[in-house]
């Protein structure tokens, strides 16, 4: 069996955005995933509550911004620029802007965390790939 590496979870996730359909990423989790953002105080503990959350916010997304290119999300395959430079990150962008940038760590075939964070801490190598 294949290991799970940070690109692989990077293409899922990036997927699920880009479908608004989550489950194929959520299966990835471990069950004590942790998932961080910038935009949110508290760290989330545990693949239920990424899972209710992240159906929660695609939900929101699907009932109002899929049909409007300004506010859709889309998330694109890329690079960091800094830090660890070369990283396999996903970019989320709204109309041609990255808004967030988003970086994984995996363990034993299963994503162990991801944190979303302001683009301009990690630099963006964009690669124009936003996986269906």
């Amino acid at each position: 069996m294949k290991s799970l590496t940070e690109q692989d979870a990077v293409t899922a996730f990036a997927k699920a955005w880009n479908r608004l359909e989550p489950d194929r990423y959520l299966a990835l989790l471990a069950p004590d995933a942790r998932y961080a953002s910038q935009w949110v105080f508290e760290e989330l503990v545990g693949a239920a509550a990424i899972s209710n959350y992240l159906r929660g916010k695609m939900r929101t997304v699907r009932s109002h911004g899929v049909n409007n290119p300004n506010s859709r999300v889309r998330v694109e395959v890329g690079r960091t620029a800094w830090g660890d430079e070369g990283r396999p990150c996903a970019f989320m962008t709204q109309g041609n802007e990255v808004q967030a940038a988003v970086i994984f760590e995996t363990r034993d075939g299963k994503v162990s965390r991801y944190d979303l964070c302001i683009p301009q801490i990690l630099g963006a190598v964009r690669t124009g790939v936003f996986p269906v």
